[in-house]
């Protein structure tokens, strides 16, 4: 997970996501300050996001504690974007994505603190307050629109959250998509159940886990609980411990040694280290006492546990090095790549399919000779690039698999007649321009296509709208392939369907376009209904062979595509 904390945490911010927390729900009953909505929620997300990469440990324990100075909202709140946070974390999200879902988190209550606190306490609704609960998230992407809040993943989850949380359990396995959506509700199912409330009963931590697992049918919900459980063990902060007859609450674990805080009438006294073997108990506390609360877990007695994050650096200076040289040699590609063993196996087996006889290459410079060097070059970097693109954690990561591996269809028949050896040479780009979306744009990327028809009289389809982006920004692409693809015709003839205006295009480009429309139009049986698209994919069908598209998408639907319904 990336880290790009700029405040580091203290206990100061700590008590400041209660405090902001608390700001921000009250925002909603002060429409003069609906503008100031987006830096807020956006300030507090990222707060919520450094304080847990850098102090996980204190923000497991707040799971444990209801903080006595707050209301039951904002505790309920700081739970639900806490366990967002560690769930995303667990399934190993970066911070865009990580931060967006915890700013829908947040809108949950945004525009209902008082009433939810009214509700917590038993007190009667009026008939408009109780509207106001049921309707709260629509009135939510109203506020959140009103205050410039970019339109995206924020409203979309909010939409359909009430039937998510709902869905997530039951006696029928209801099918659900929007991973997003899902990690959401069960933030939300687990901290209503674990928020101490009058009357009702509070489950434990672990309580709540077992019981939404037991009683979830779908597959990405079991493993976010599985990989949340995960989470919660590695850093088992908060959980309450009799040592030496003593009540005790784990402030840290490091190996085989607890740190643990004494406590006595609900305050923290001491620190004690130990190796001897705890059994904890998942209990939820009423605490008051400041130390126990923000300042003990930033105490020099216990160990870091910063989240460290994972880059593509050295991957990306290697695929620079493929593709800023004009005349790369063998030797030159075998240094580049040497350094990867698991590139090296990687090549091996993708150099069987320019091998009449399938055999995998025996060494490294075998399958670098087999595929030539024209071509060598591109197929290194794509393997980097899908080595990279498979190790981005995204909740519709299965999706991207799966188009990912359909356009590679599309490009294998397509060139199968003519020119079967330039595979590489269209293939690439867009591995290239997949890493990118997932790499800049990971909070846009969604698993419905965008098709926006204004578009298609004057440019041409976007790869991005597959992936379900509306936009992105074309000068961070065209610096990414400056930096990275310089010397890479076929990458810049991508580049220039992506930038360019029909008229400026030219034959190679059009390969490109028609690949793109192909790739759409065969995935999701659409009519884009543009004579231009239509005329540019039947001309390079022609140029590549193929009678016409009919005959095509048949060839296509004898390969078995993917399916990318799940």
């Amino acid at each position: 997970m990336e880290n790009s904390a700029t405040v580091k945490a203290s206990p100061t911010q700590l008590k400041k996501l209660f405090e902001h927390s608390h700001q921000v729900l009250r925002l909603y009953y002060n429409k003069e300050k609906w503008p100031i909505i987006y830096p807020s929620i956006t300030q507090l997300a990222e707060r919520f996001v450094q304080c847990y990469s850098q102090q996980p440990g204190a923000l497991h324990a707040h799971l444990h504690f209801y903080a006595k100075h707050q209301g039951y909202t904002t505790n309920l709140v700081v739970n639900q974007c806490i366990l967002v946070t560690a769930i995303c974390y667990a399934l190993k999200f970066n911070k865009e994505i990580t931060e967006s879902l915890v700013i829908a988190a947040i809108s949950d209550q945004i525009c209902t603190s008082n009433e939810t606190n009214k509700l917590a306490a038993g007190q009667h609704l009026t008939e408009q307050a109780q509207r106001l609960v049921q309707n709260r998230h629509a009135l939510a992407v109203k506020m959140l629109n009103k205050g410039n809040v970019p339109t995206g993943q924020v409203q979309r989850i909010l939409a359909r959250l009430d039937k998510y949380a709902s869905a997530i359990t039951g006696i029928n396995a209801i099918p659900l998509y929007d991973n997003p959506s899902i990690i959401v509700a069960i933030a939300m199912r687990i901290a209503k159940a674990i928020t101490p409330r009058p009357k009702v009963k509070t489950f434990s931590l672990n309580q709540a886990i077992k019981s939404l697992y037991l009683s979830c049918y779908n597959e990405f919900a079991q493993n976010a609980l599985c990989e949340l459980s995960g989470q919660l063990v590695a850093h088992p902060s908060g959980l309450s411990v009799s040592y030496k007859n003593e009540q005790c609450i784990v402030l840290a674990k490091n190996g085989n040694i607890h740190y643990l805080a004494l406590v006595i009438e609900n305050k923290a006294r001491r620190i004690i280290r130990t190796s001897q073997p705890i059994f904890g108990e998942y209990r939820t506390q009423i605490i008051s006492d400041p130390i126990l609360l923000y300042k003990i877990w930033f105490n020099e007695q216990l160990p870091e546990n910063e989240v460290k994050a994972l880059g593509d650096g050295e991957n990306l200076e290697s695929i620079a090095k493929l593709g800023n040289t004009k005349y790369p040699d063998f030797k030159q590609l075998e240094r580049v790549v040497t350094n990867f063993e698991h590139i090296e196996q990687a090549l091996r087996t993708a150099a069987k399919q320019y091998n009449r006889q399938g055999q995998k290459a025996g060494s490294l410079r075998h399958s670098l000779t087999m595929v030539g060097l024209d071509t060598a070059a591109l197929l290194c970097q794509r393997v980097l690039l899908e080595t990279m693109i498979a190790n981005i954690s995204h909740p519709f990561a299965s999706d991207i698999v799966n188009k990912y591996a359909h356009i590679n269809k599309v490009i294998t028949l397509l060139i199968s007649k003519k020119h079967s050896e330039k595979f590489e040479f269209y293939l690439c780009p867009f591995a290239a321009f997949i890493y990118f979306l997932l790499h800049q744009h990971p909070e846009k990327v969604m698993r419905f296509i965008q098709i926006d028809e204004v578009e298609f009289s004057s440019k041409p389809l976007s790869v991005a709208q597959l992936f379900g982006l509306k936009d992105y920004q074309h000068d961070s692409l065209i610096k990414y392939v400056s930096n990275y693809f310089s010397e890479s015709f076929s990458h810049r003839a991508l580049l220039n369907t992506e930038t360019k205006t029909k008229s400026q295009l030219n034959d190679v480009d059009k390969e490109f376009v028609a690949i793109k429309y192909l790739a759409m139009t065969t995935l999701f049986d659409i009519d884009l209904g543009t004579p231009w698209q239509k005329q540019t994919t039947t001309d390079v069908l022609k140029h590549f062979e193929w009678e016409n598209i009919d005959v095509f998408k048949a060839a296509l639907l004898d390969l078995s595509p993917h399916c990318v319904i799940e």
